[in-house]
């Protein structure tokens, strides 16, 4: 299960033929609208204000369980079956371009005002050959999450802004009796990217490749250097980080088990809930700690809208993926749910700071999305072996089974077989 997501984003084969009728041809003239089932109630009360406004259009939406979400709508385009409009994972798009499956969006109304607004980031992301293919559903990005009052009692006052000033202080608080391991970390093999690694290697400034998948992995080895070192020898990283994913974290973080993390923007909302957390006001963002000690960046994930390269009402999912991929869904969904935003405009609205404010610092959340990369090597047919290998490399650092010299040279190696595989 661990790539079972990514190996089926572009892949026929194996996948069972379904009717032979088109997308959107179904003979009602309805746009058909498919996703993953988050909050399916809540996308249905949004498309109601969207054909409440639309009275011209009809809307099937059908939320899929998330966990079969790629494998039912690869199923669907391979039986010429597929949705007008759908949302798509940034690790989906390029494969599901190079299926056939999407047709970019150049061109048409409101593409053009749409990524004019939104952070560079998101903008790459939903990018392909030089063509767009998405418009923004929601997007987030990696960060330090930490617990200030956990900080404060073993004197500390300031987050860390280097990596060596990371160790640092979480020695302090273990020193202190505050927690045997300060830090963790989602390090469970998963179907999902291993984000808080590439927020570190991307928080120095790294990116493992170049913009045309070569190898660079000159600073991803002092991150891997540092992440043995802290795990290995300071062993302020929890050892059991290897049997989680990012939910268990969530609830350990929430229940103070842990001062310090690499994780979702996102994640701060519920941290800060009362209702759902024993940490409540207490828990922090900060820009992820460089190397140097200087901001470098994150790493940043976008999910998007798209549109069917077969759609037969091609007007109508249009006016819907401009309706939902604009600002005043973005604005829907943060207001609702706090979900991230690629909207600039929307870091200065009054009322976004204010709700911002409930349970993070505005200023620091706007500007990790405004310091944000996608991940350059996206749009790479071997990444999901890629990062199949990355995530089973960081566990070897955790375990001591190899250092960081070793992991970048394997993950090189790696790299340049899958390319040459592919080729």
């Amino acid at each position: 299960m661990t790539i079972a997501r990514r190996t089926l984003l572009g892949s026929a084969v194996a996948l069972p033929l379904l009717s032979a009728c088109g997308a959107g041809a179904r003979g009602t003239g309805a746009v058909r609208f498919e996703g993953w089932d988050y909050e399916s109630q809540l996308v249905q009360q949004n498309l109601d204000r969207f054909t409440a406004t639309n009275a011209d259009i009809k809307v099937e939406y059908t939320p899929i369980t998330s966990a079969q979400y790629v494998r039912k709508v690869v199923a669907e385009f391979t039986g010429n079956n597929g949705p007008d409009a759908l949302y798509c994972y940034d690790d989906s798009l390029a494969s599901w371009v190079q299926a056939g499956y999407l047709q970019p969006l150049d061109g048409l109304p409101g593409v053009d005002e749409i990524y004019q607004g939104i952070y560079a980031s998101n903008a790459q992301a939903m990018t392909f050959q030089g063509k767009r293919y998405g418009l923004p559903y929601y997007t987030d990005c990696q960060a330090l999450i930490y617990n200030a009052a956990m900080l404060d009692k073993a004197g500390i006052t300031t987050p860390p802004t280097t990596l060596d000033e990371l160790e640092q202080q979480a020695l302090k608080l273990k020193n202190a009796g505050v927690l045997q391991h300060p830090i963790g970390f989602a390090a469970q093999l998963s179907d999902a990217w291993a984000g808080w690694i590439w927020g570190l290697v991307y928080g120095s400034g790294g990116a493992m490749f170049t913009d045309n998948f070569t190898p660079s992995m000159a600073t991803a080895q002092k991150v891997f250097d540092w992440v043995h070192k802290a795990a290995t020898t300071s062993k302020i990283i929890d050892p059991a980080g290897l049997q989680l994913t990012p939910v268990p974290l969530d609830n350990a973080m929430m229940a103070g088990q842990y001062a310090f993390t690499i994780g979702s923007r996102y994640a701060l909302r519920t941290y800060n809930d009362p209702a759902k957390s024993k940490q409540a006001g207490k828990m922090k963002l900060a820009a992820i700690p460089s190397i140097d000690g200087t901001t470098k960046g994150t790493v940043s994930s976008t999910r998007m809208y798209c549109l069917s390269a077969k759609t037969s009402v091609k007007d109508h999912a249009v006016r819907l993926l401009n309706y939902l991929g604009g600002p005043e869904t973005a604005r829907f969904w943060f207001m609702q749910r706090g979900l991230g935003f690629a909207f600039k405009e929307m870091a200065v609205d009054a009322e976004i700071k204010a709700t911002l404010a409930k349970f993070a610092e505005p200023d620091v959340y706007t500007g990790l999305a405004e310091n944000a990369k996608a991940r350059n090597v996206l749009g790479a047919p071997w990444y999901s072996e890629f990062e199949a290998a990355l995530q089973k490399s960081v566990q070897q650092l955790l375990t001591n089974q190899a250092d960081g010299a070793a992991v970048a040279a394997s993950l090189a190696e790696t790299a340049t077989s899958l390319a040459k595989k592919y080729s």
